[in-house]
């Protein structure tokens, strides 16, 4: 039987009592890892949830490249064609946040993971469906964190 990611993701939103829209911050995990092993983890947590790593953008390597100093940072655009099937139906606006972005940082020997702030997006759509849609993204990108943290 196919899992529905979403579908879980509402009931998951719930039970984790996501904090009132005024308060989210952006979800945030770190393990002592370097930037290589980090990358097949994020990958790996991300198709254990139905998402796929959509674009890297190495902005190390870029900066690098142009004589700035290394910022050791990435940013990974995850999404899934079903996110982007809800959010059209929910409410089409809800697909300018598509793919979903979180950010490696390679500090201090080893990586954090950081999601977006998902605070102004749950005010910027007050009404159902479309908040719902955005506290189930963000339970769905909380337990993608959480598994890349035991990967």
């Amino acid at each position: 039987m196919k899992r529905r990611p979403l579908l879980s993701a509402f009931a998951l939103c719930a039970s984790l009592g996501l904090p009132a829209p005024g308060h989210a911050d952006p979800l945030t995990v770190s393990k002592p890892v370097d930037m290589r092993r980090a990358m097949v983890d994020v990958a790996l947590a991300a198709a254990n949830h139905d998402l796929v790593l959509v674009k890297v953008q190495p902005i190390d390597t870029a900066l690098a490249k142009r004589g700035f100093d290394n910022p050791h940072m990435r940013i990974l655009f995850i999404g899934s064609e079903s996110a982007v099937r809800w959010a059209e139906a929910a409410e089409p606006r809800l697909l300018n946040l598509l793919p979903l972005r979180v950010t490696l940082i390679e500090r201090d020997g080893g990586i954090t993971l950081m999601s977006d702030d998902f605070g102004p997006w749950l005010k910027e759509f007050p009404e159902p469906p479309a908040h719902l849609m955005v506290q189930a993204w963000q339970a769905e990108i909380k337990a993608m964190l959480d598994d890349f943290v035991v990967q």
